[in-house]
């Protein structure tokens, strides 16, 4: 049974020297030779090395860490493509800052995606001339490598899948995770494992569909009620699963299961097979109705589909239902958020004390890198506490600039004195997941355009929190409440306003999210997702203000359904970054009423000097 666990030591590559030092670069330069060696004997003259693993992982287990091991980039987002002369890196808005310094001195030239100019990897590759390309169809989703092959057809540029230099490039790989597998009951899930492969079941015959493969981690935890510690910050458990009509495989290795995993499964009626035999299992499907999700399912399981079965393609129904929370989940969530309230109104009154520079506890000040520890062992005495959501944020000054920053022991910042401190936490306890970002000032007075930045930005969390809007409304449309403020000003973020938040599984869940890019999947009651509209001043400091929102229903009108928001979060926002002269009359009546609400949940589970702190920190605003 899932026990209240104390969160295992993260699991890191070992270490490089410092970005930008001749030691890093010589290694850097040495792995990549060494993998053209490779490409050279399989007659390549390019190769694609995604952050991925064969589930479509987010967050990685050290095994699947190709891409970090070969460029020294420690993101968790980005794509490397190294080509017989040239070699190229791409990220995301969140990680610019940190590539520049991370590849520094390295023949790696870096591409800021969604910048104009920036072209995509195919494109560069076919810019190069090659013609030869090669990737690890495992680590790619179907959809993924059929774009690519559509595209490289088109150029005359042949793609092979099957280029796997692991063994002699990497020669000190790290194992396959081996942690056991581990129960999630029913008192936190909500719903067994028998009625939630029932309700698949169903939709597989409205659908005509004989089976279903499902590789995401996540999608396989929540339907067999499972958890695990194999992957850093995300509850779960190597593993592959075929659902049928009749029958339910899980695909995990022996050593993971005790007798009591065992008779769960067999319980369900879930039959075990070994982790690596899944692609021979779908290789031997004959004539079978295979519902198929392209973009959660890589492309080797797509190509051993046999040419007897027919493919229905379609979202995995899985994702869909695990999006939509329960009474239970939901529960669990709001019992989540007060613990983790309680736990941050304790880290921010341990933070003005100790960073204040006429400080008389004799104490040194904290660093980036102690506050985030003191972050985690705070969660921990509130119980039911498994591990960090993620890697944790604590960002001083212009670190706060750097969108996923995540300081390290040796060269984080001493935290004292006047200056903006950006928080970005989060924690899986057993009954929810929590994600949660503030931005406060210490010890001095505000400058004004910060104040302005985070005014204007907690207009946009609060326009979003407020938005009513009808049945069949995508995030797409939600968006531009959080940024029409920031908008007025000439400024932006390139990251997204809200991802999904699954319950103890991934923080950041699909298929739903608030961002500018198009993504056609509505948003529906019970989803739980993050509202968190953003500012970077490069070499300054960053702001975000981040609460995690449920969607609910709306009273019934004759215009159909509409919904809206109702957040989850309980931390008290910093008055102090405020500038009450940009806020309309309606907006401090939600923030009074967000920091009263906040005093009044939080202020039974705290002691006396804790209430006083908390009762001055959200009084009302005139």
């Amino acid at each position: 049974m899932l026990t209240n666990t104390i969160e295992p030591p993260r699991q890191m590559l070992a270490a490089l020297p410092a970005p930008g030092s001749m030691a890093r670069i010589a290694i850097i330069q040495e792995r990549l030779n060494r993998l053209r060696l490779v490409m050279k004997a399989d007659n390549l003259d390019v190769c694609i090395i995604p952050s991925s693993d064969p589930h479509q992982s987010e967050y990685l287990a050290e095994c699947w860490k190709f891409r970090e091991y070969l460029s020294g980039f420690t993101g968790s987002c980005g794509t490397l493509v190294v080509g017989k002369n040239k070699a190229a890196y791409w990220t995301d808005s969140r990680y610019f800052l940190q590539a520049e310094a991370e590849l520094e001195g390295t023949d790696i030239e870096l591409f800021k995606l969604a910048l104009p100019g920036t072209p995509s990897v195919e494109t560069w590759i076919a810019r190069q001339g090659y013609v030869k390309a090669g990737i690890d169809g495992t680590m790619f989703s179907t959809n993924e490598v059929l774009r690519l092959n559509q595209f490289f057809a088109g150029k005359a540029i042949c793609l092979s899948v099957n280029f796997r230099p692991y063994e002699i490039v990497w020669p000190d790989r790290p194992l396959l995770p081996q942690g056991k597998l581990m129960l999630f009951p029913e008192t936190y899930s909500g719903e067994s494992v028998s009625s939630k492969l029932s309700r698949i079941r169903d939709i597989m015959r409205e659908t005509d569909a004989d089976g279903m493969p499902v590789a995401t981690l996540d999608d396989i935890a929540w339907l067999l009620n499972i958890r695990g510690m194999d992957v850093d910050f995300n509850p779960v458990v190597m593993a592959f699963a075929y659902v049928s009509l009749d029958c339910c495989m899980l695909f995990v290795e022996s050593a993971k299961l005790t007798a009591e995993t065992k008779a769960h499964f067999a319980a369900h009626k879930v039959e075990i097979a070994g982790y690596t035999e899944f692609s021979t299992f779908i290789s031997r499907l004959k004539g079978a109705r295979i519902l198929f999700d392209k973009a959660r399912n890589n492309y080797e399981i797509y190509e051993q589909i046999d040419e007897s079965c027919t493919i229905i393609e379609s979202r995995l129904p899985v994702c869909n239902l695990k999006a939509i929370k329960n009474p239970i989940e939901l529960a669990g969530f709001r019992e989540a958020m007060l613990k983790d309230g309680v736990a941050l109104v304790r880290l921010l009154k341990w933070i003005e004390t100790e960073t204040d520079p006429g400080k008389i506890t004799g104490n040194p000040f904290p660093t980036e890198w102690t506050i985030s520890e003191k972050a985690a062992g705070l969660r921990r005495e509130q119980g039911l506490y498994l591990c960090e959501s993620f890697a944790p944020i604590v960002a001083f000054r212009d670190h706060g600039a750097i969108v996923h920053y995540e300081a390290e022991r040796s060269t984080c910042y001493t935290v004292s004195g006047e200056g903006v401190l950006l928080m970005d936490l989060g924690a899986h306890f057993l009954n929810g997941s929590t994600d949660t970002t503030r931005t406060i000032y210490l010890n001095g007075t505000p400058p004004e355009q910060y104040r302005d930045d985070y005014t204007c930005l907690l207009k946009g969390v609060i326009a979003l929190t407020r938005a009513s809007f009808p049945e069949g409304t995508r995030g797409t449309q939600l968006d531009i409440l959080a940024r029409q403020f920031i908008w007025e000003k000439n400024l932006n973020y390139l990251h997204g306003t809200g991802h999904g938040v699954g319950h103890c599984l991934f923080v950041h869940e699909g298929p739903q999210s608030i961002r500018m890019n198009e993504n056609p999947v509505t948003i529906d009651p019970g989803m739980v997702m993050s509202n968190e509209p953003a500012l970077y001043r490069t070499g300054e400091y960053g702001v975000r203000v981040e609460n995690v929102i449920h969607v609910l229903e709306k009273e019934p009108c004759g215009y159909g359904r509409f919904f809206t928001f109702e957040t989850l979060t309980l931390v008290p926002l910093d008055l102090k970054s405020i500038n009450p002269s940009l806020l309309r009359p309606d907006e401090k009546v939600w923030i009074n009423s967000y920091q009263e609400t906040v005093f009044n949940a939080l202020s039974p589970r705290l002691n006396e000097n804790e209430q006083t702190w908390l009762r001055e920190k959200t009084q009302a605003m005139e």
